[in-house]
């Protein structure tokens, strides 16, 4: 596949259009970068609720985000 990107990109003759092309590539690469996960952030809360208090909040998130607003006939 590389191999064929390369060929292609040797055929373009139009500046412009090779910039927009190193545009895009750039766009890729800035958006494929893996960032920096939060899971040491957030198990640094596991265990501050009690199981009681950890059922009330999950009760309350289900109550609420199940709700079907306006109407949907």
């Amino acid at each position: 596949m590389r191999e064929n990107i390369l060929k292609d990109l040797a055929d373009i003759g139009n500046p412009r259009l090779l910039y927009q092309i190193w545009e895009f590539i750039n766009l890729i690469k800035k958006n494929s970068v893996e960032k920096e996960g939060n899971v040491e952030k957030v198990l640094a809360y596991a265990g501050s609720l009690d199981r009681e208090e950890g059922k009330i909040i999950q009760l309350n998130l289900e109550e609420e985000f199940n709700k079907i607003e306006g109407d949907w006939d």
